[in-house]
């Protein structure tokens, strides 16, 4: 089969490859649609070290059941599905206490195993949703938009927030059409100048489109005492982000934290612990929310969606992934 396969740092080729060995309890799926998402820009760039080389990137799917392994259903063999990405082992202490992003015995599709950047690609069947309502693309949107569900589980916004959001990319605009559904007092997104997604933050809804110089003065005069957002979401992509979150985060103010930029991160340490800040990382997901918010026209992806290239055009859609009209490019094997 055809697959995208990354050999390091800007070492990413279309090739052949055999075919996925479907073990008992896994199904097999043509994938549809594929995201390129930041963690796979981060590899493509050599700043994040993948835990498998050479490696099928690719964690954000969509794809059809075309064959089960032993043990599993037939019935759902032509149905449209996504996939969790994390396979954890259900056994450890982890697993048993509701916490199988973080088993450390787990595989990550995409990341330390094979993932969906090929026509065709295995997970377990427990893994899997069945989103046949759902578009191709919309499908493959479900597992970034579950990861945004994840930040608001882990630390939501106190009602009447002003909340600020660092970066127009796909998870800054995932981030912001969610928090909207909580009736914020205000939502300010905050890009590099001049950027080309500004026009799309406002029209998803943000209050106020800045920037990173425009930012400083914005949060003298519009916030209390001049002191800062009561939350700001860290979705920059970049190692300079999270220093600019505790500058514009008012003292006992929240950042979550969401970039996997792979990159050492200098921040003002002594500010942060000065202000009380408080620092909530998240990961992966709940999936069945994600698939709700769509299902239901809560959340417009197709906004988002800037590109899509034929699979064997990869290493062009890589590249141009990193272009500032881009939010998301989709592969399409």
């Amino acid at each position: 089969m055809r697959a995208v396969v990354l050999h390091g740092a800007k070492d990413v080729k279309v090739e052949e490859v055999p075919e996925p060995r479907l073990p008992p309890g896994w199904v097999r799926l043509r994938i549809e649609e594929v995201g390129i998402c930041g963690t796979d820009k981060a590899f493509y760039k050599g700043t994040y070290k993948p835990l498998k080389i050479p490696l099928i990137p690719g964690h954000e799917v969509s794809g059809i059941v075309d064959d089960v392994g032993r043990g599993v259903p037939k019935d759902i063999i032509g149905l449209r599905v996504t996939s969790e990405i994390n396979i954890s082992c259900g056994k450890c202490w982890f697993c048993k206490h509701g916490l199988r992003t973080h088993c450390p015995f787990r595989e990550v599709l995409g990341i330390s195993r094979d993932g969906g950047m090929a026509k065709y690609m295995i997970t377990p069947y427990e893994n899997i949703h069945v989103i046949n309502d759902l578009s191709p693309e919309e499908g493959a949107f479900v597992e970034p938009l579950a990861a945004v569900i994840e930040m608001i589980y882990m630390q939501p916004p106190e009602p009447d927030s002003m909340v600020a959001i660092l970066g127009a990319g796909t998870i800054g605009l995932l981030s912001l059409q969610v928090l909207r559904l909580l009736m914020p007092k205000s939502i300010v997104v905050i890009t590099r100048p001049n950027s080309p997604k500004a026009s799309i933050a406002r029209e998803l809804g943000a209050n106020e489109v800045l920037d990173t110089n425009t930012v400083f003065e914005y949060v003298r005069e519009a916030t209390p005492e001049g002191q800062g957002f009561d939350y700001v979401v860290e979705a920059t992509g970049s190692p300079e982000g999270l220093d600019l979150a505790v500058r514009i985060t008012r003292p006992r103010g929240v950042i979550a934290a969401k970039s996997t930029h792979g990159a050492k991160v200098s921040f003002d340490y002594t500010l942060s612990v000065v202000k009380e800040l408080k620092i909530i990382s998240s990961r992966c997901g709940p999936f069945k929310p994600a698939i709700r918010l769509i299902r239901n026209g809560l959340i417009n992806v197709r906004k988002l969606l800037t590109l899509k290239y034929p699979l064997e055009k990869a290493v062009e859609a890589f590249e141009r992934s990193f272009r500032r009209d881009v939010i998301k490019i989709h592969l399409t094997p």
